[in-house]
């Protein structure tokens, strides 16, 4: 499933993009513009999977950040990155 598969699915769970808007704090234009360029912001994406239960993953909406590749990565940089432990 792609971002724009996703936001579909989302949206049709809700009903309305303006009833998706409600349930995760965002405005409709903004699910709208989401929709319109396939890339929700992080933050919507993380909303999403919560108010789907999960049948929406953020995964699916943003590959490029929560992909399992993505944080692959992300991890070993910051076990690189604080090798002495995070910063106090």
């Amino acid at each position: 499933m792609n971002p724009v598969e996703g936001l579909n699915k989302a949206v049709s769970i809700f009903g309305t993009e303006a009833a998706l808007a409600a349930a995760i704090g965002f405005t409709a234009p903004a699910i709208r513009r989401a929709r319109m360029t396939g890339r929700p912001t992080a933050e919507m994406s993380c909303c999403i999977e919560y108010a789907t239960r999960g049948r929406v993953k953020r995964a699916c909406l943003r590959p490029d950040i929560f992909s399992p590749r993505a944080q692959l990565i992300d991890n070993s940089w910051n076990r690189k990155r604080f090798r002495d432990g995070p910063p106090a």
